[in-house]
């Protein structure tokens, strides 16, 4: 039986952010929270092979969204959701 719990797992972003990834175990589909760079999320999906299926916005500083237009280049199936 697959494990339901929601993992949240901090993405170190900047000097002093983060951007936070959401996974449940066994399962290859991903969301970020506020991805404000792309690169280091590109970077641990990659590592672990996981799809990027959601981006959640909590408000619009560029800390927060300036990776989004990269990442849906990339995963474009991904919804924002903001």
């Amino acid at each position: 039986m697959q494990n339901e719990l929601l993992q949240i797992e901090p993405i170190k972003a900047f000097e002093d952010n983060y951007i936070w990834l959401l996974t449940r175990e066994g399962y290859g589909g991903c969301v970020v929270v506020d991805p404000g760079d792309e690169e280091p999320v590109i970077k641990v999906l990659k590592k672990r092979g996981l799809n990027l299926e959601g981006i959640l916005i909590t408000h619009k500083h560029g800390d927060h969204v300036g990776g989004v237009h990269a990442l849906k280049k990339r995963w474009p199936e991904a919804q924002v959701y903001g």
